[in-house]
């Protein structure tokens, strides 16, 4: 008979089996006229084969079967017509079988009928579908790991098949989940299946040189279907970098160098390194460095760089970093920390607190530079006065504090401002703070009996500061016919210092310090001999009591060599001794030596008192006629009760810097190079001491 082909019997089928009723063992038509059919089937996935039976069959009555094998969305996928004869249906009996070729390798539960006559026979379910879900796939391995494992393990039930058929393979690809799978690449070799499972060790590159995450899927294929290529299971894996630690490091040692440090610590990468470098951007996101780093062990797992501000052009203020791996394939990699050098200066918390006696106390506190901080000042500026400059002072540090007390010498409105010097010679305005001084502030002022030495004085302050000098405090005329000023002057050897007292008409003593003078005395300060051993050769200045003589504006001083000296200002004491200037060879105001200049303050004379010009010239202005003298052995821890003046220093010039001669615009000029430490003004105004 021939074979009905598939077209047809699939019309025929869909026309006749709406009206059929299915017959299974034992069943029967209501008249009971249906024949009774029964069947079976069995299969065998190892093989990839489904075989089956059907019963009651009579070929006198129907000499033709059709079989059916439909998908699992009715799909149908083989139609069959099979004719009956004695051979192949004995007692009514028919086995046949099919593959899975014979459904084009279709692996699912297939239905199974067989049409006989008008009769659909529900044979069964045929399992030719692959257990998924019985299907284990991973990929093991950090992602900074070049070599991997691929997996694939069953679960199936012992004896059970994993996957149906004869000649089944599995392989692995893998491709950039970045791009399609065109672009994918075998890193699994295919194998045939095993019910055990399998393993296969690959090396990252085989899918290629890419970072980041990666598809890979496990493939089935077919040695005797060559067109077969079925996903069985699919799952992703990483390939990046990983490290441990990456951090910047600030150490006060690096502080020292004017630098900090970036450290990537335990570093693993999944293809090998050629380089690693730290890109720094500044804080508008423009890149200002490249730093290439070092690497610090043998399996290149530590890497660091240290940078120096100065490669920065010493730019303080808060820096990205990030870090860029280049591979040995040339790719490169950013990896995901982005770090932060925070290079910033902290201006600190500054504070003024007013104190008793005219005393405020300046702190700052948190203040940092990097590179450390060199020295700190304070410039204290009067507000209340178009911004007159007080003074700039240089701070003393107290653990990481800064502070600074100053006795204040005027009231009114304030402002102090903290400067820090960098070591690399930058100033940098840190903080500033405002504050007011009244009267209440200011401490003493006027008139104080105090004891110095054991002995009472009557001393004068303004605004709690003790006055040196009181010419203008008792508005004291020069001397002269007219006018007589009531002095005591002491002349204390070992320290060198002058004071001139002046007659207290409430005590009824000489206990009013009007003036101190810093001054030279002889050389000798071992002799304590009076006046008796004085002459030409002798250098000590006598011990004793005596009285002002005679005053020269200008007097020639004889020299033991024969030469003369001309001194300024020159007031008798006794013998060859005088209160003078520091003498000069020739009667110019510009023929000092800087030598005996800079001496003040110590022993150096021949005998006499030398002082400065202003000193000099006040002793002459003020100092009447028989006032007495008092020159003592003293001690050079007890000056005085004002203390010993601070002396100006001179170099490179040859006059005095106190003398009112010289042009004021030549001392400040000189005051600015740094020729002289100070001068004074005609007023009679201190300048830098």
């Amino acid at each position: 008979m021939k074979t009905i082909t598939k077209s047809i019997l699939l019309f025929l089928a869909v026309l006749v089996m709406p009206l059929l009723v299915s017959n299974y063992a034992g069943a029967e038509t209501p008249e009971d006229t249906t024949p009774s059919y029964t069947a079976s089937l069995t299969t065998d996935r190892s093989a990839g084969q489904c075989s089956y039976t059907i019963k009651g069959l009579d070929i006198t009555q129907t000499n033709t079967i059709t079989l059916y094998v439909t998908g699992d969305k009715n799909t149908l996928l083989l139609s069959q017509g099979i004719e009956l004869t004695e051979e192949n249906c004995v007692d009514g009996t028919y086995n046949g079988t099919f593959s899975l070729a014979d459904v084009n390798n279709t692996y699912e539960k297939l239905t199974v009928t067989v049409m006989v006559g008008t009769t659909s026979v529900n044979v069964g379910t045929c399992d030719f579908s692959i257990h998924t879900d019985k299907i284990a796939f991973s990929i093991t391995g950090k992602k900074s790991d070049a070599k991997r494992s691929l997996k694939m393990s069953s679960t199936e039930t012992a004896g059970e098949v994993l996957v149906p058929g004869e000649g089944n393979q599995v392989s692995v690809i893998a491709w950039p989940s970045s791009s399609t799978e065109s672009a994918a690449k075998t890193i699994g070799a295919k194998t045939n299946v095993t019910g055990s499972g399998l393993v296969w060790s690959f090396n990252v590159s085989q899918g290629g040189v890419q970072y980041g995450t990666w598809n890979a899927k496990l493939l089935l294929t077919n040695t005797k279907n060559s067109s077969l290529n079925k996903t069985l299971a699919s799952t992703t894996y990483e390939v990046n970098p990983t490290y441990g630690l990456l951090k910047v490091i600030k150490t006060n040692t690096l502080e020292k160098k004017k630098a900090f440090r970036i450290r990537l610590k335990d570093f693993y990468n999944p293809f090998n390194v050629a380089s690693v470098k730290f890109n720094i951007y500044n804080s508008k996101g423009s890149k200002v460095y490249t730093a290439t780093a070092k690497i610090k062990d043998t399996a290149k797992t530590f890497y660091y760089s240290t940078i120096y501000l100065k490669k920065l052009k010493y730019s303080l203020e808060q820096y990205t970093v990030k870090t860029v791996i280049t591979d040995v394939n040339g790719s490169n990699k950013t990896l995901d920390t982005v770090l932060t050098a925070d290079e910033r200066v902290q201006k600190g918390t500054l504070s003024v607190t007013k104190k008793k006696n005219a005393k405020c106390f300046y702190k700052l506190t948190g203040a940092y530079v990097p590179g450390n901080i060199k020295k700190i000042t304070f410039a204290i500026y009067k507000t209340s006065s178009k911004k007159k400059k007080i003074g700039v002072y240089k701070a003393t540090k107290s653990s990481s504090k800064y502070k600074l007390t100053l006795k204040n010498a005027q009231t009114g409105s304030f402002k102090v401002k903290a400067y820090a010097y960098t070591n690399w010679g930058t100033k940098v305005l840190l903080n500033s703070q405002t504050y007011t001084l009244r009267k209440k502030d200011m401490g003493k002022t006027g008139w104080y009996y105090e004891k110095y030495n054991g002995k009472k004085y009557k001393f004068y302050y303004v605004n709690n500061v003790k006055q040196k000098d009181l010419t203008k405090v008792l508005k004291l005329k020069k001397s002269s016919s007219s006018n007589t000023n009531k002095f005591y002057i002491e002349i204390n050897r070992a320290a060198c210092v002058v004071t001139v007292y002046m007659y207290d008409e409430d005590t009824k003593k000489y206990d009013i310090p009007v003036k101190t003078c810093t001054v030279s005395v002889g050389r000798d300060v071992s002799t304590v001999a009076g006046t008796g051993g004085l002459n030409t050769s002798s250098s000590y200045t006598p011990i004793g009591t005596y009285s002002v003589g005679v005053k020269y504006s200008l007097k020639p001083m004889y020299e033991p060599d024969g030469s003369t000296v001309y001194a300024r200002w020159a007031s008798h004491i006794v013998g060859n001794v005088y209160f003078h200037s520091i003498a000069v060879g020739s009667q110019s105001h510009y023929a000092l030596s800087s030598y005996n200049y800079n001496r003040l303050g110590s022993p150096a004379s021949a005998g006499c008192i030398r002082m400065t010009v202003a000193d000099a010239k006040w002793i002459y202005d003020y100092a009447s006629a028989g006032s007495t003298i008092k020159i003592v052995k003293g001690k050079s821890s007890k000056p005085g009760p004002l203390g010993k003046n601070k002396t100006i220093k001179i170099n490179g010039v040859s006059y005095d810097p106190t003398d009112p001669a010289v042009p004021l615009s030549r001392k400040k000029a000189d005051y600015k190079a740094g020729r002289i430490s100070g001068y004074m003004k005609k007023n009679g105004e201190k300048v830098g001491y």
